[in-house]
């Protein structure tokens, strides 16, 4: 009975300690709730529509624009385009995604193996990562978002479908040459789709809603900063001007902001002058992308104006007369390939390097350097001081525990080639300073021999066009150009500089194959295509083009004058 009555007597007492106990877990949980949130909002720089921007990337997109600008720019100009720079890219991911835009994996995989192999070194590239703070999943991500915005500024050129009249205009307009025609177009689509892809921005940037910004960026949202003549000058547009004259010209940020905004009154001006002259653009455009349309329309608007007379265009072509000749020139077909070393001439290249060391100290390593070094077979280098992971794994690691004032008693291979080195300094494996001669493992007369053999029987069935020259002739090939233009004193247009090609060239009668070894590595194997002999120019078979070229130059002077 006693126990009975004590627990009918406890019964109130265990109940509130039992309120109490859960009362305390809630608050507890509370609590730790709210130093959680307290802790996370600590980490982020907004709430940019429905997602929170953090601090860290806002940080680091700092970083990205001054090595962008190679910190040369003044560090409030960076903060402003950087914090601008990740709105734009949250607001172009949302835009993929509203338009679906999707990137493949295997894209993201192949440029990420494209990094990696460029490195030559995965576990060199993965120390690289770990520098930058990345990760290889957080690599990986960076990649998918810089592809799902370039894919989405491309999406807008999908639907530009420009008439002939819009691309003889567009050709006039940029001096594009008739037979560029589909050149022109694609510049013209690119051009419009990324104007449509603007608007987009704008409109999202107009809609987009910011809050819970920390206090630190406050100054950073873009905001009008003055208005001229009607025209809103924000402080991004201002910065990203700025920007550009502390690049170019070296310029304070005083100097910069001066002469930003004198070249800004200056496009004002001309944007008023074409206002004048019915020149109408989007005015929801950005500012500086309204006064770039609007000296295109009033460089339009002059160009009609420009009547000239016959004699005005004969003058000029006189003038001018050496540019319309036409020069000698030679079309070819190009394939480069290059000569692999064999075993033999590795073992030569080796042995050689082992001799070399026999005969080198530390008195005379740099005298023999220089005196046998700086050819395509054997280079000499004073490497200068350098940290770890500066230099390929299998070099590292032959100078760990070298004395210093030492040459290393042992040949070191790398993948480009036999190495001798001798340690300057070794600051405890920290720091080393060197000097290297490097034997390259150069193909022997021989293998060269054997390859231009091979390549020789190719010839006949080339020319009989039974076999077509193209990158499949050789499993060496590494490169393959269809050469325009090629002059006789070795300018191959938008390639090299070659006078040992071109004499090649023009020494073979068309459709006829040459080959030719300019060095101890490559075979050139080429095809001439065509040839053009010179003539002169007349006034008459060429008075449309004289008269496009005076237009651009009358256009140009005016335009340059106002500027």
């Amino acid at each position: 009975m006693s126990i009975r009555k004590f627990r009918k007597q406890m019964k109130p007492f265990i109940i509130v300690l039992t309120v109490v106990f859960i009362l305390s877990l809630a608050y507890g949980g509370y609590e730790s709730f709210r130093t959680s949130r307290a802790n996370k909002k600590a980490q982020e720089a907004m709430l940019l529509n429905k997602d929170y921007i953090q601090k860290i990337d806002i940080e680091r997109a700092k970083q990205e624009v001054s090595r962008a600008y190679a910190e040369t720019v003044d560090k409030d100009i960076v903060d402003i385009i950087a914090f601008n720079d990740v709105i734009d890219k949250k607001l172009t991911l949302d835009l993929a995604k509203s338009l679906k835009v999707k990137v493949p994996s295997s894209e993201v995989n192949a440029q990420y193996e494209e990094l990696e192999s460029s490195m030559g070194d995965k576990e060199q590239f993965r120390r690289m990562l770990q520098v930058q703070g990345l990760t290889k999943d957080s690599l990986k991500n960076k990649i998918e978002e810089n592809l799902l915005m370039q894919k989405t500024r491309e999406e807008f050129s999908k639907n530009i479908n420009p008439t002939d009249e819009e691309i003889n205009a567009y050709m006039s307009l940029y001096s594009i040459p008739s037979d560029k025609k589909e050149d022109a177009i694609s510049l013209y689509k690119m051009e419009k789709g990324e104007e449509a892809f603007k608007l987009a921005l704008i409109k999202a940037r107009k809609e987009m809603q910011i809050k819970d910004l920390a206090p630190e960026y406050e100054n950073l949202v873009e905001k009008v900063s003055y208005e001229e003549d009607g025209f809103k000058v924000t402080n991004l547009d201002l910065a990203k001007i700025m920007a550009t004259f502390m690049v170019n010209q070296k310029a304070t940020k005083e100097q910069a902001e001066e002469l930003a905004k004198n070249m800004i009154a200056k496009q004002i001006k001309v944007a008023k002058m074409a206002k004048e002259k019915g020149v109408k653009v989007n005015e929801e455009l950005d500012l500086m992308s309204q006064l770039q349309e609007y000296t295109v329309g009033l460089s339009e608007k002059v160009r009609e104006e420009i009547k000239p007379t016959d004699a005005e265009l004969e003058s000029f072509f006189n003038a001018n007369k050496s540019r319309y000749n036409i020069p000698e020139t030679a079309d070819a077909k190009l394939i480069f390939i290059t000569v692999k070393s064999t075993k033999e001439d590795d073992a030569v290249a080796k042995a050689e390097a082992e001799k070399l060391l026999a005969e080198l100290t530390p008195e005379n390593f740099s005298e023999k350097g220089k005196s046998i070094g700086n050819n395509q077979d054997i280079i000499y280098q004073d490497l200068g001081t350098f940290g770890k992971q500066a230099m390929v794994k299998e070099f590292e690691e032959a100078l760990k525990d070298v004395p210093s004032n030492t040459v290393i008693n042992k040949v070191i291979k790398t993948k480009f080639g036999y190495h001798v080195v001798y340690v300057k300094k070794n600051d405890n494996n920290q720091q080393w300073s060197a000097e290297h001669i490097l034997i390259v493992p150069y193909p022997s007369d021989k293998t060269v021999a054997e390859k231009l053999e091979k390549l020789e029987k190719l010839k006949a069935d080339i020319e009989a066009g039974t076999l077509a020259l193209n990158d499949k002739i050789d499993e060496d090939v590494i490169q393959s150009f269809d050469a325009k233009g090629i002059t006789p004193d070795g300018i191959i247009p938008d390639f090299v500089y070659s006078p040992e090609i071109a004499k090649a060239v023009y020494e073979t009668p068309l459709n006829k194959v040459g080959i030719i070894n300019p060095n101890k590595a490559t075979i050139v194997v080429f095809q001439k295509t065509k040839e053009v002999k010179a003539e002169e120019a007349n006034f008459n078979k060429l008075k449309e083009e004289v008269k496009k070229d005076y237009i651009n130059r009358q256009v140009g002077e005016y335009m340059s004058k106002l500027f």
